[in-house]
């Protein structure tokens, strides 16, 4: 008996083993991030360190290793040019951190992440602790890419598309770090989303918004992550590097772009402004915004087009071209809430507006203003304000609602988590300290042949 009984504990014991290893290996499976640590590198023969998605610098540090997915959606940012002695990055930190205090206040239930890049010159191998502190408390997830051999924005906005490698999603919105949101934007997971029943189905699982004078731009987008896309995204980088090194400078085909010659097929593409464009001359055509309108419309061909309150559908053809499925208007309007504030006197009528507010017009329709995109100079930490802000102000002129907005917000979230801002001398501070962006605003053609690795 007393030997029955001890072979039926150790049984016990084993088959308790075998539940916990089964158990830790699950746990692994789930924590593995959906970004490969080493890049699957479609051209072998490539050198890592010219490829601007899987270089050597691009390796990324596992971080947050008891993470779980626990939405089929998330949003994400990209922070760099971060340095323990330079503020000028803080303020899209704050934006960011800002951002998702928002969504969460709106109800959003979907995940955060943020890719972060530390400066070359950085003495630190990983996020200052202050700024790991602040973005794991606000429940953003973080992932630590390479220190760059050198830095730019031109490089820097290629992070972007690591979105499209987050395949543990169904959908992933990016979002750029000077913009907020004004509503919650889950609803456009929604609207994409057949699995989401309480919603219809209008939209295409990849989206992109055209802007004044650009058919893209990817201030937001929203993609559905999968391998394939990735490496077609991979694909039309490197086709578009080999072609570009047999350029002259500016190494950029403004017929051919990045691989579709409209004029060839008798193709124009719109904006808000424009709508028989046949060339790749707009704002960052060379650069992030003309290789996303290329890689959604014409090598994924399942894309939602968004311009002003159009909406277009399109999908692959018979002979392999994109073709528009469908164009509707005010798609999004029944479906997103009333934003927090409003821009650009949207409640006005055109003839009690001024011009720069009528040219903006374009802006007065969602999902387009559900968000404040604070561009350039307009970035609230540049300015100045003139009081310590506890009321959000309600005029609409111009975005000065979602600045007040912002720093209400900001205020908010100095006090929630502690940082230690001092709003009550914030004019003699920070604006100062954050007036010049280190990579700049715009994607310089010089930066695009060190981003492209064109001088080797």
């Amino acid at each position: 008996m007393i030997h029955i009984l001890i072979a039926i504990f150790v049984l016990a014991i084993i088959l308790m083993w075998a539940g916990n290893v089964r158990a830790l290996q699950s746990i692994e499976k789930t924590q593995t991030s959906y970004l490969p640590v080493k890049p699957a590198l479609l051209d072998a023969k490539e050198p890592q360190k010219n490829l601007l998605v899987s270089v050597v610098d691009n390796k990324l540090i596992q971080t947050n290793t008891f993470h779980t997915v626990s939405s089929p959606y998330s949003y994400a940012w990209v922070l760099g040019a971060i340095h323990e002695d330079k503020w000028a990055y803080k303020g899209f930190l704050w934006d960011i951190i800002i951002s998702a205090n928002l969504f969460r206040k709106q109800g959003s239930t979907a995940d955060f992440w943020i890719f972060v890049r530390l400066s070359p010159d950085s003495k630190l191998d990983d996020l200052p602790l202050e700024d790991r502190r602040l973005l794991e408390e606000a429940g953003i997830n973080i992932k630590l890419l390479g220190k760059p051999k050198k830095e730019s924005f031109a490089r820097l906005v290629f992070d972007k598309f690591l979105t499209i490698n987050m395949t543990d999603y169904k959908r992933v919105m990016f979002l750029d770090g000077d913009l907020i949101p004004l509503v919650n934007l889950d609803y456009i997971f929604h609207l994409s989303d057949a699995d989401h029943t309480a919603t219809p189905t209008l939209i295409k699982p990849n989206l992109i918004m055209a802007s004044w004078r650009e058919p893209c731009n990817t201030g937001m987008f929203m993609v559905e992550p999968s391998v394939e896309a990735f490496a077609k995204y991979n694909d039309a980088l490197l086709k578009h590097r080999e072609k570009a090194k047999k350029l002259l400078y500016p190494h950029f085909d403004f017929t051919e772009g990045w691989g579709r010659n409209f004029v060839e097929h008798g193709e124009t593409w719109r904006s808000a402004k424009q709508n028989r464009a046949k060339r790749w001359r707009f704002h960052a055509s060379h650069s992030d915004q003309g290789l996303m309108f290329y890689w959604s419309k014409y090598l994924i061909q399942d894309v939602t087009i968004v311009i002003s309150n159009i909406v277009e559908n399109w999908k692959r053809g018979p002979d392999g071209d994109p073709v528009r499925e469908s164009e509707l208007k005010d798609v999004f309007a029944p479906y997103q809430e009333k934003p927090l504030v409003y821009q650009w006197s949207c409640k006005k009528s055109d003839d009690k507006k001024d011009n720069t507010e009528i040219q903006n017009s374009w802006r007065c329709f969602p999902p387009i203003d559900g968000m404040a995109h604070m561009m350039g100079n307009t970035k609230p930490w540049k300015q100045s304000c003139t009081e310590l802000i506890t009321k959000v102000a309600t005029r609409s002129f111009h975005q000065n609602a979602a600045k007040s907005l912002w720093f209400v917000e900001l205020k908010e979230i100095n006090e929630k988590y502690q940082m230690g801002i001092d709003l009550d001398n914030w004019n003699s501070i920070y604006p100062a300290l954050m007036t010049n962006d280190t990579l700049g605003t715009l994607a310089k053609f010089i930066d695009q042949e060190d981003a492209l690795g064109l001088k080797e």
